[in-house]
């Protein structure tokens, strides 16, 4: 790369937005779960404008581009596949642009957090439909509808896409794209379908076609009274068959579960009543005054032993238009639950909803060890039979993993009424990386033991997790956050998948936006 590309660069961006110091560019390799090739400068724009700008200085040298937003990808998303590669870090591209209450839709730029833009919308008491991931604090707008996103909201609403109703979008040589209800060059963003869909195919293309600038999103008005459940079950197939029967009634907000083994994971943590802020978050969401010392005497008395821990365990928020609607809603959430399931304390649901943009330290587990986990998408009446294939190849790998104790557990939620998600995630012991050292909470860190390299029982977790991959997309499942991890092309449709290769020729005839994402120019 030219001296005179960073000095225009610099001239573009300001000197501070351009960086080629090794440590920096390392950062900048790494995400969640593992290292890419260093870039040879990070670039932080503060405008479309100037990304704009930028992007054309870029193509001069014919280097690739990768777009970066808050840095939570475990899928080799924003890491670059060669050095020839300079890397756009978006979160200088924060600001909410517009909010219309009347019409009812929010205009906010790419590289604004879901906890930013949640915190924006909260005075005029409304909120887009699906409103984070609970990496929120650090995830970005973006991100999520690139990468593909689900959990606060998505009990009803699905997944981040499904709230979008416009995108601009820069190509890799500088070109604006204004799509979806953006592409109305005379009238507000307020509608999606204006003609054909051009805006659906830069959602979750995990950057390999353009970089997100702006969004707007459709808002609703939250309704004001919660309600939180928690049911127990001794069976797989008696959870799976209960969240598909909830998921059908279309009450909840949030439904997820944990398998025995990440129910262990989450309950080794620090108690949910030593954290005092979290305490009074759960007090203040409950109304405060006395309602708000009942919610928290509650809290404490619970503490972590409700749960058992041989069973698996599933948490429910719903929300009512006064006490007597989300009592109803509640009463038809039990019965759909049925008589398989035990009700148990409602403390893991009712901190997750009061505390919903927590610090990311589930990245390592409670006692330091590494965190990765893997997914995928299936029908309701397919998902016990997914979960079986997935016990099966953690069958095989069972006497490596326990020589070199890797553990693993599940995570299981409801998207919207479409399917069941199962996220298998995988504990080993392992050192740090730069990534887990800058974004983890100092004293979080400092709390936790630490690992020398681990180099056999990182390569084992590699092998076991792409063999997950493999199984989901034998079995059919559906990813978000496909990276240039998950085996894509050969999970789609012939026609389908030469289609998105032309459509990457079009708008990337050189293949340097995000190289190799959904295994595109490989």
């Amino acid at each position: 790369m030219s001296t005179t590309l960073i000095q225009e660069l610099a001239t573009l961006l300001g000197a501070e937005n351009v960086l080629t110091d090794p440590t920096e560019r390392r950062f900048y390799a790494q995400d969640v779960y593992r290292e890419g090739a260093l870039p040879l400068a990070v670039i932080r724009p503060g405008s479309a404008g100037e990304l704009a700008e930028a992007l054309r200085a870029i193509a001069r040298e014919g280097l690739a581009v990768v777009p970066r937003g808050g840095g939570m990808s475990y899928t080799d998303g924003y890491l670059p596949r060669h050095e020839r590669t300079i890397t756009v870090d978006l979160l200088r591209m924060n600001r909410v642009v517009e909010i219309n209450v009347e019409d009812a839709y929010v205009t906010v730029e790419c590289g604004a957090t879901w906890q930013a833009l949640s915190e924006a919308l909260a005075p005029h008491g409304v909120r887009t439909p699906y409103w984070g991931p609970l990496s929120g604090q650090r995830a970005t707008v973006g991100g999520a509808l690139s990468q593909g996103s689900m959990f606060l909201g998505s009990g009803r609403f699905g997944p981040a896409a499904d709230s979008v109703i416009g995108l601009d979008v820069l190509l890799v040589d500088g070109t604006l794209l204004k799509l979806g209800s953006h592409a109305n060059a005379r009238g507000a963003p307020f509608f999606r379908q204006y003609g054909p869909d051009t805006m659906g195919m830069f959602l979750s293309d995990t950057g390999a076609l353009g970089i997100k600038t702006r969004a707007t999103f459709r808002l609703v008005h939250p309704l004001p009274v919660a309600r939180h459940l928690s049911f127990q079950f001794a069976t797989a197939e008696a959870l799976f068959a209960a969240m598909g029967a909830v998921a059908r009634a279309d009450v909840v907000a949030e439904c997820f579960a944990f398998d025995p083994g990440l129910q262990g994971v989450r309950m080794k943590r620090a108690r949910l009543t030593d954290d005092v802020k979290t305490l009074g978050k759960v007090m203040k969401a409950a109304g405060g005054g006395v309602a708000g010392l009942r919610e928290g005497a509650k809290l404490v008395l619970a503490g972590r032993g409700f749960l058992e821990e041989n069973e698996y365990s599933l948490h429910l928020s719903l929300d009512g238009r006064d006490d007597a609607d989300a009592d109803a809603r509640a009463a038809i959430v039990r019965a759909a639950v049925g008589a398989a399931a035990r009700e148990v304390g409602n403390s893991v649901p009712k901190v997750m909803r009061a505390n919903p943009f927590a610090d990311v330290t589930s990245m390592l587990g409670p006692g330091g060890e590494r965190w990765v986990p893997v997914h995928g998408i299936a029908t309701f009446s397919g998902a016990a039979a997914l979960h079986g294939s997935c016990e099966a190849v953690f069958a095989r790998h069972a006497d490596e993993m326990r020589r070199l104790d890797i553990d693993h557990g599940y995570l299981i939620a409801t998207v919207g009424s479409a399917g069941i998600l199962l996220e298998p995630v995988l504990y080993w012991p392992e050192a740090r990386m730069l990534f887990h050292e800058r974004v983890l909470p100092a004293d979080y860190l400092a709390k936790l033991p630490t690992f020398p390299p681990n180099a056999e029982a990182t390569a084992a977790v590699a092998r076991i997790r792409e063999a997950l991959a493999e199984n989901f997309t034998a079995q059919g499942a559906v990813s978000f956050q496909l990276g240039k991890f998950y085996p894509y092309q050969s999970g789609l449709e012939p026609g389908a998948a030469r289609l998105l290769r032309e459509i990457k020729a079009l708008v990337d005839p050189g293949n340097r936006m995000n190289p190799g994402s959904l295994g595109l120019g490989i």
